[in-house]
């Protein structure tokens, strides 16, 4: 089956360590607990939204030490991994996210192929057979050629650069893939970088760049923007809030496997919302997927 969706970033192995307190330099303290999750941007959206029944293509470099388990986990949710590269030389990207009793956290990351992206080809295949090309985190330069390839295509773009808009992109490569996108997605932190970027000062004014703003707004929802006007979207209740990681991911796998359905922006936004309810209820992003059927019971209250 062709993919409606092609989504381009991470896929990461995600240690999260926790600690009485964080030692002084040149000394060691215990690890209380340690848990691993498989984890990633990309990862993240295209394992959600294939489990959601959408058509879902993963383009993403991993090292030759990727784990049999992960493959296996993503497979049986129906993503396409035929662009799931592995790349000799390198390990998976890992991130170790450590913290204390006071809740303060240190996260080291571990960027592997996926910091030489420019270093190999770009992967076109899956975008050709898409309707909707998702460009998340990694390296600028190869985006800005994936982007203009696919614009050549005539495919629709959702950019969405997620925490690495701050470090990673800047503001002329930012302008360059905006000036190329269908959507921008981000969350408030990440509006503001970009609207600083951009030169502007409100959402709305981001629409001269383009045509579709979805800004997620933590437990206040989130809000769509578009030529036509603004649509405030509320949260969907959870039954218990538990891990918040990878919220903003089942956002965007609910909201695209709506538009997937044939859903209105406002009832996509809505899906998407209900699919991070499920998320946060349990620990590591990818442990409490819904089904299709789950998520339909759920957001017809808030349709």
């Amino acid at each position: 089956m062709r993919p409606f969706l092609c989504v381009y970033g991470h896929t990461n192995l995600d240690y999260i360590l926790s600690l009485q307190r964080f030692p002084d330099l040149n000394t060691s303290v215990n690890v209380e607990s340690k848990m691993t999750y498989f984890g990633g941007t990309a990862a993240n959206v295209a394992t959600m939204a294939a489990g959601l029944g959408t058509p879902t293509a993963l383009c993403s470099y991993v090292g030759a030490d990727f784990p049999l388990e992960f493959r296996q986990l993503m497979e049986s949710k129906g993503v396409d991994l035929h662009e799931l590269v592995m790349v000799e030389g390198h390990e998976t990207p890992t991130v170790w996210v450590v913290s204390d009793h006071e809740h303060n956290q240190v996260a080291f990351v571990y960027q592997g192929p996926m910091g030489a992206m420019e270093d190999q080809p770009l992967l076109l295949n899956s975008a050709r057979e898409s309707e909707w090309v998702h460009v998340m985190t990694g390296r600028p330069p190869y985006y800005l050629k994936l982007m203009k390839e696919c614009r050549r295509l005539g495919k629709k773009i959702a950019f969405d650069p997620a925490q690495e808009i701050h470090n990673v992109w800047n503001k002329e490569w930012f302008s360059q893939a905006l000036s190329m996108a269908d959507a921008l997605l981000c969350n408030e932190n990440e509006l503001r970088t970009a609207l600083r970027y951009m030169g502007v000062t409100k959402a709305e004014d981001l629409l001269e760049h383009v045509d579709l703003l979805v800004n997620t707004i933590g437990p206040k929802g989130s809000i769509i923007c578009t030529k036509q006007g603004r649509v405030d979207i509320p949260a969907v209740k959870p039954k218990r809030i538990v891990d918040t990681t990878g919220a903003g991911d089942a956002f965007r796998a609910g909201f695209f496997s709506g538009l997937y359905r044939g859903a209105k922006l406002r009832e996509a936004a809505i899906i998407g919302a209900t699919v991070s309810s499920f998320v946060i209820e349990d620990k590591g992003s990818l442990t409490n997927i819904p089904s299709w059927t789950q998520v339909e019971e759920r957001a017809s209250a808030y349709m």
